[in-house]
């Protein structure tokens, strides 16, 4: 029974929730490529067959992953006010707030920022979460001195070293909202007055911000970025959702007076610093309310972003970035989140149909990617100065599509993020006909979870330097320093914390063998990427690592089983242990004699399971496999051991919500602080919180319990050898922390 406790709609109120999608296509497989139901049942894997509805609303086309292009338009430079970029690729203004903080051109600001200059980005705009004086900020980079300002200019100096431009984002945080409600913003604690704010208010807001572009063009940047998206200060001026009160020159009367904070401002910025200190505006372009679908009628329309597109123009502004805002979700800036379980999901229990909500003009075909392109395409056609949008945008991943709307003129530059966190080196690679070195973004929203009790860093699941440098784990460089000595080094197990081990070692200069017991690499990946479906991109990431041990000159054994005698008769200076963990049999009165009971690997090859399934677990495995069997059609109920608290927090926090507002939609029920008394022919008897006993009526049981450590091999080893234990061997995790694992391992050697 559920037991009340955090519930989604309080934590959406905090806009920390989002959702992410499951049906679009793969362009590298090693894994098991994504099976239609014929092939899945050829194949041994089962497919979703029941969502007809959510596949006739939001059709999926995967066609957006054709990759023909030699990407000449991506790569040809673009004048921007007295400016040029190198190319047309720009870093999103997010998640500095992963990198320390430290006084000056810190180490862990060279790793991020100056990482991403190297690996080729035309133009990159910062947050403003990193302090660079040391002064702790309260939401914005302090600089008061033309002593502040000369410790960044070493940073921006070496930036400009690497051929591409650096600005920064500009945002306040003083929703204009007055009403009772929550402000869906996750920055409350900037919030400190939900009061409007008077004219005097503004018109300091302004100054501040003008004083702070000056500062900022001491220190060496080359223009700011105001951040009118989302539910932010500027939006909220802009929105007539959140405008509703004003009565003076600011107010919603006019299309003039709600975009008068922004055109003064950019007036404001342009005399202090000059017609060659780039603005950008980044704003919605379109609004829907997401929490009560379809209640709509105050969000932002495309006619009205158009005409603040003139009006930016006309101030002075020299490009516009657009976003859109999903009202009652702050994360409007990754739409694929919007495909979580099927396409369309809102993170509420009910689901966009993307050809009527937004007005049509979110592309809700494509998994996600290049969701805006169409807005801001429109928009583009109102104005002379560049148009570009967000929205994973990524170039690895879309590659015709992208480049084509580059060159037809639909767009003037694209504005990656996560794609940029995942490897920096991204442009570098596309320009270097590498693609296929590509780190490969997985959509997992691994690098922006929201602050909840969870065990997992904030982090990247394919790049095992972002956000460890802060929050523990890696020494203070995205790159790993060659080794002093180098070694032979004997790696056990080829999934993902083996393969990222031998790779990294290899790329330190050690002699690497990968040994796998398998005919084939990937570890469980495979297997999770035939139960999530192609929205994660793990066959991606699959052909990714394998192509990396290749590059890294890694020596591959499978079909090779590793014991003692083994590793006695190579000897290798160093041995790695990534053999996976071992999920225990159910440990229940009636399991071991029950028919019911099966295996997650069973469940997730049977063609014939039953309608009635009784889910025993709640990590991500298990939620995993619900999510599936829901998708077939299937009737699930979860037993959870923890409290609904903790539920399901190995997956990040964006979507372990979401998933389960959509579970509990489909008619999901969910035991938490599960004690099972015993398993009998009808099901699972129960005893509930509420103190009666229940018999839960199941045609099968599926034991997804968390998976134990496999120690055994390491244990053997560890006292005549340099060892380490990595991955579900050592501890149950995620894909992100078996990476992390695997490459904090090869650097260690």
């Amino acid at each position: 029974m559920k037991k009340q406790g955090l519930t989604r709609r309080s934590f959406l109120g905090l806009g920390a929730t989002a959702t992410v999608g499951a049906l679009a296509a793969t362009t590298m497989s090693a894994c098991a490529p994504q099976p239609t139901s014929q092939e899945a049942q050829e194949d041994g894997v089962a497919a979703p067959t029941s969502q007809q509805s959510a596949a006739q609303r939001n059709p999926q086309d995967d066609s957006y992953t054709a990759y023909t292009t030699d990407y000449s338009n991506l790569f040809s430079p673009l004048t921007v006010g007295g400016k040029t970029l190198k190319n047309r690729i720009v870093k999103a203004g997010a998640t500095s707030r992963t990198v320390s903080t430290g006084a000056g051109f810190s180490d862990d600001v060279k790793n991020y920022y100056g990482y991403i200059a190297e690996g080729g980005t035309g133009l990159i705009w910062m947050d403003p979460f990193v302090d660079f004086t040391g002064k702790a900020p309260s939401g914005n980079t302090p600089l008061a001195t033309d002593e502040d300002a000369a410790l960044i200019k070493e940073f921006t100096d070496y930036v400009h070293e690497q051929g591409a431009l650096i600005g920064m984002q500009l945002v306040g945080f003083w929703n204009q909202c007055s009403c009772d409600g929550p402000i869906t913003a996750p920055f409350e604690n900037y919030l400190a007055t939900r009061k409007m704010m008077s004219v005097d208010d503004i018109h300091a807001f302004q100054q501040d911000f003008i004083n702070r572009s000056v500062m900022l063009q001491k220190a060496g940047f080359d223009g700011v970025e105001l951040n009118a998206g989302c539910d932010h200060t500027f939006a909220s001026f802009l929105s007539r959702h959140w405008n509703t009160q004003r009565d003076d020159e600011y107010g919603a009367q006019s299309f003039e007076n709600r975009a008068r904070i922004l055109t003064e401002l950019i007036k404001g910025i342009k005399e202090a610093c000059g017609s060659d200190f780039l603005v950008e505006v980044l704003y919605n372009g379109i609004e829907e309310n997401v929490e009560y679908l379809g209640n709509s009628d105050d969000c932002m329309k495309v006619a009205e972003a158009i005409e603040f597109a003139k009006l930016f123009e006309e101030a002075g502004a020299d490009m516009l970035e657009i976003r859109y805002a999903a009202i009652g979700y702050h994360g409007g800036f990754f739409p694929d989140t919007l495909h979580l379980c099927e396409p369309g999901n809102t993170g509420y229990g009910t689901a966009i149909d993307f050809s009527r909500h937004f007005e049509g003009m979110v592309n809700g075909s494509y998994d996600g990617a290049c969701a805006l392109l169409g807005l801001a395409t429109e928009i583009k056609k109102a104005v002379s100065i560049p148009v570009g949008t967000v929205g994973n945008m990524d170039p690895r991943l879309a590659p015709d599509v992208i480049d084509n709307a580059l060159g037809n003129g639909d767009i003037d530059y694209i504005v990656v993020n996560r794609a940029l966190m995942c490897d920096p080196e991204l442009p570098n690679k596309l320009a270097e006909g590498r693609r296929d070195e590509v780190a490969p973004c997985n959509h997992c929203i691994t690098c922006l979870q929201a602050v909840l009790p969870h065990p997992v860093t904030v982090g990247c699941r394919c790049n095992a330097t972002f956000g460890r440098v802060k929050d523990g784990g890696i020494e203070t460089s995205a790159r790993p320093a060659p080794a002093e000595t180098p070694k032979n080094v004997m790696v056990v197990g080829g999934g993902p914390a083996g393969m990222e081990a031998a790779r990294i070692a290899a790329s330190r200069g050690h002699s690497v063998t990968l040994y796998e017991e398998d005919g084939s690499l990937s570890g469980r990946m495979t297997f999770a990427s035939a139960v999530k479906g192609p929205h994660e991109k793990i066959a991606d990431f699959c052909a990714y690592l394998e192509r990396q041990l290749e590059v890294a000159g890694v020596t591959v054994e499978k079909g090779t089983k590793v014991d003692q005698a083994l590793v006695d008769e190579v000897k290798p200076d160093a041995v790695i242990v990534a053999v996976g963990g071992n999920r225990p049999e159910l440990s229940i009165k009636g399991a071991s004699d029950s028919s019911l009971v099966m295996s997650i690997e069973d469940a997730g090859v049977a063609s014939d399971i039953a309608d009635d399934v009784v889910i025993i677990g709640d990590n991500h495995h298990a939620i995993d496999m619900s999510i599936n069997l829901v998708n077939q059609g299937k009737h699930v109920t979860i037993l959870s051991p923890r409290t609904e608290e903790f539920f399901d927090v190995e997956h990040p926090s964006w979507i372990r919500y979401s998933q389960k507002a959509w579970l509990e939609s489909k008619g999901t029920e969910i035991f938490y602080e599960s004690e099972i008394v015993g398993i009998t022919e009808e099901g699972v008897e129960l005893k509930t919180t509420y103190g009666t006993t229940k018999t839960i009526t199941a045609g099968a049981i599926v034991n997804c319990q968390a998976m134990e450590p496999n120690t055994d091999l390491f244990d053997a080893i560890s006292k005549s050898y340099e060892a380490y234990n990595v991955g579900d061997s050592a501890e149950f995790s995620t894909i992100a922390e078996a990476i992390s694992a695997g490459n904090q391992a090869a650097r260690a050697v």
